[in-house]
């Protein structure tokens, strides 16, 4: 019912235009020949650009009418179905869009050679796109993030790419269009682009359980001692280390790779903002555990 109101609406305006344009060029060709000579010699000499003004409004006012129309209707059907922030980027094109072609009829009803406008536009359209061309595509990754919700404020996550180096952990406080920001372990707000999340970035969120958060750390140590010996004594000094905490990390021996041994460290914390200190105290454990047994103590 909504898309049939509309269309009618949009028919009875180019009617009703069309009509008015057919009639002020028929009563400006029946008024000439009755007005003064000196005038009506003027008024016949105009007569074209005349016409062509009236053209041009005529278009201009139509044009715009019915882009209202259709962005009513448009309102009323596909983007209310839409999340917000994807509804005003389709909104946002389909108006430029609609206002190009109106700028193009209205050129046309001037008599404008437009090959040179679209030649002209050709290039101008490249230079622009190579402008926004990241805005574009942080709009773009922004709609993915936000309406997908992989990401949404109080998520604790932990970000790696190639493009910054070391993981940003820490929460996230705001996913906007742009920009994403987490506030990172060390107390500084990150703004990261949402660019950076199409093919650059691996994240995760932290895992939650009844008991909070869950970080898997990896911690590599040298293998001229024995892995499982480090193990059993790195848990020993957590103990005392940690004896306050209602649950102790869980070590794993992962693997030997060459002349290291790796151990994966599940960490259980409260709270994300806790994590550089508990990072600090198992790396210490293991450091103090390796030297203690590589000194045969």
């Amino acid at each position: 019912m909504q898309w049939r109101n509309q269309l009618i609406k949009i028919l009875v305006i180019l009617v009703a235009l069309s009509i008015l344009y057919y009639l002020t060029g028929v009563i400006l060709t029946l008024l000439i020949p009755n007005l003064p000579k000196s005038i009506a010699s003027t008024v016949s000499q105009l007569e074209p650009d005349i016409k062509t003004g009236i053209g041009v409004i005529i278009v201009a006012i139509g044009g715009y009418l019915v882009i209202r129309l259709i962005q009513q209707l448009l309102s009323m059907t596909l983007l209310a179905k839409l999340e917000r922030g994807l509804a005003n980027i389709i909104k946002f094109s389909l108006d430029v869009v609609f206002y190009t072609i109106l700028v193009l009829a209205i050129l046309t009803a001037l008599h404008v050679n437009l090959t040179g406008v679209v030649v002209g536009g050709a290039v101008g359209g490249i230079v622009i796109g190579l402008a926004v061309q990241t805005v574009a595509q942080n709009l773009l990754s922004g709609v993915l993030v936000t309406s997908s919700r992989t990401l949404s404020p109080g998520d604790a996550v932990s970000l790696i790419s190639w493009i910054w180096g070391s993981p940003i952990i820490g929460e996230v406080k705001k996913v906007s269009l742009l920009f994403t920001e987490v506030l990172t372990i060390n107390g500084n707000l990150v703004k990261i682009p949402n660019s950076a999340f199409l093919g650059n970035t691996v994240f995760y969120k932290l895992e939650r359980t009844e008991g909070g958060l869950v970080y898997p750390l990896q911690v590599t140590v040298n293998a001229d001692v024995e892995g499982v010996k480090v193990m059993e004594r790195v848990k020993d000094i957590l103990k005392d280390y940690l004896k306050d905490e209602n649950q102790l990390p869980n070590i794993v021996f992962s693997s030997k790779n060459g002349g290291t041994n790796v151990f994966t460290v599940i960490i259980n914390l409260n709270n994300v903002n806790n994590l550089n200190d508990l990072i600090n105290i198992v790396n210490k454990a293991f450091d103090q555990a390796y030297w203690q047994i590589k000194n045969g103590k």
